[in-house]
């Protein structure tokens, strides 16, 4: 009886030890230009190849943030970023599902996207203005991956 009672605070201890370094790690930090990566006519920033996890998307509040009409008034340190998913699949028909999201810090409180990846995808991230000729900064989207 005592051997079991031990053997199971063993375990219980292993379990608990373990989840306590479940946590989100760096995967990358990406800056996008306020002019280079604002679209139309911009590039976006895209990846094609990444392994199936759970990531979190979210504005770095340290950014210098986008001016959408440099030299004019307001419009000032947006910091905002359009984000773009691809879900890979493995069907015999190759439905895929792409989603559409918007990151954005207001200030006070940075929103942050968590998305799963349960097959491998790809993700875009660019900035959007119908005049991207008066657009300067950048902004910084971190992204994280949860380990266990």
């Amino acid at each position: 009886m005592m051997k079991t009672l031990k053997a199971s605070i063993l375990t219980a201890s292993v379990i608990a030890s373990f989840s306590a370094m479940a946590d989100w790690q760096p995967y990358k930090t990406v800056s996008l230009d306020g002019y280079n990566n604002t679209v139309p006519g911009g590039n976006l920033y895209y990846e094609t190849n990444v392994a199936s996890g759970v990531y979190r998307f979210r504005i770095d509040s340290a950014s210098v943030g986008i001016d959408y009409a440099t030299g004019q008034a307001g419009n000032k340190n947006s910091k905002s970023a359009a984000l773009r998913t691809y879900d890979r699949t493995t069907t015999a028909d190759k439905t895929a599902s792409v989603s559409y999201y918007g990151l954005n810090n207001d200030g006070l409180q940075s929103s942050s996207l968590i998305h799963a990846f349960s097959q491998g995808g790809g993700f875009d991230l660019y900035l959007e203005d119908w005049q991207r000729a008066d657009d300067s900064g950048s902004v910084n989207v971190i992204i994280e991956k949860w380990q266990n």
